[in-house]
């Protein structure tokens, strides 16, 4: 996420929305990355973290729902533009460029782009109620585990 990014001043119910966005963008780009696998072992660990996203996007769309919202599949034109330059658009360029075909520049990506989802969550724990964040803090520690999953092929394919 950008520098000095703060989910203050936005109703929860927006910054759940776009994290259930931002989720589905990360379970596409895991799919993509599956369908290009060749390793059973690096096909089953993106499968988790695919499967992990999926979770993601779950637990986001049920706490809008606890609210009373229902999934709308968009947010305020502010969050938008936010979720657009950090998430969407950086997904386009990858699948665009052909960059998904490079594992390397691919599993680089993905790293990248965990570290955006953890910016994110990280300055959403200050919008969430204390029943809530240990659920964040829960998510935040996985999608650390995620960059350190992506690192480790990216060492084992030799990139």
């Amino acid at each position: 996420m950008e520098s000095g990014w703060s989910s203050s001043g936005f109703a929860l119910e927006d910054l759940y929305e776009m994290a259930a966005i931002a989720e589905q963008g990360g379970f596409d780009f895991y799919a993509r990355l599956i369908a290009r696998a060749t390793q059973p072992r690096v096909k089953n660990t993106l499968k988790f973290l695919r499967d992990e996203e999926a979770a993601h996007k779950a637990y986001f769309l049920g706490q809008l729902r606890a609210r009373g919202g229902a999934p709308r599949g968009t947010v305020t034109p502010e969050l938008q533009a936010v979720l657009a330059r950090e998430f969407l658009e950086p997904l386009e360029r990858v699948y665009t460029s052909g960059d998904i075909s490079d594992s390397g520049k691919a599993l680089s990506f993905g790293c990248g782009l965990e570290e955006k989802s953890i910016g994110f969550y990280t300055a959403m724990r200050a919008s969430v109620g204390s029943g809530e964040l240990a659920d964040l803090d829960r998510i935040i520690a996985q999608e650390e585990g995620h960059r350190k999953k992506l690192e480790l092929i990216r060492a084992c394919w030799g990139q």
